[in-house]
């Protein structure tokens, strides 16, 4: 499932609360690929929202993957004297980290937040299609649900349709408006009837709040 939107909409937010109650209310062990911070950070960010993924971790329910290197990989890399390309090697590298974390833990839940600068490296469609296609196969074949965070690089009712939205079997689109509110939609989920209508949201001391009976002021599907 692809969770997109824009900077501060609470994207790792959602994917943390997803990996924390499954772990310590459904008994399902998560993974989470970090990208954007190291394990330090993300522990005390979400400790402070009232995640104790440190105790889970101790018991052997949450394992966390450092992946901050990857995307720090040039554009031209080299392995040993041979020269690469940076975008081909950080497509490599993440997808063995998500292998190593995967085959350590045997979680049910895996997060891999995000994929936005690696995929952004491959700016023609036809070349970010297939890198794209190689995570999703990777994450499918493991028999995980899991999660997969991106930037949202344009708004409104006119933006492009980005090729992991074609690809993952589920979209929720996460978005700040003009009057500061933010609202969710699922845009797609492969297979379920969705409710479509963007609902509101708030961050709160203890995470993300859904307001799943209500409408956003002026907004309706697809707006």
């Amino acid at each position: 499932m692809l969770i997109l939107g824009e900077p501060g909409t609470g994207k790792t937010i959602l994917c943390s609360q997803y990996l924390h109650w499954g772990a310590s209310q459904s008994e399902e062990k998560g993974v989470y690929v970090g990208l954007n911070e190291p394990k330090p950070r993300f522990m005390t960010e979400m400790n402070a929202l009232g995640m104790d993924f440190t105790r889970l971790e101790n018991n052997s329910r949450f394992a966390y993957v450092d992946a901050t290197e990857v995307r720090r990989i040039p554009e031209q890399a080299k392995v040993g004297r041979i020269p690469v390309g940076g975008r081909e090697l950080g497509l490599v590298n993440l997808i063995d980290l998500v292998q190593e974390g995967i085959d350590k833990l045997s979680p049910q839940r895996v997060v891999v937040d995000s994929i936005s600068d690696l995929v952004f490296r491959f700016p023609n469609i036809e070349e970010r299609r297939p890198a794209v296609l190689d995570i999703v196969e990777v994450l499918q074949s493991t028999g995980t649900t899991c999660l997969l965070t991106s930037e949202l690089p344009s708004t409104g009712v006119d933006r492009v349709l980005q090729p992991e939205e074609y690809l993952a079997e589920g979209v929720i689109l996460l978005r700040m408006l003009k009057d500061g509110a933010r609202s969710l939609q699922v845009l797609k989920m492969r297979g379920s009837k969705v409710d479509s209508i963007p609902r509101p949201y708030v961050i709160k001391d203890n995470g993300l709040e859904v307001y799943s009976t209500e409408e956003v002021y002026g907004q309706s599907a697809g707006k």
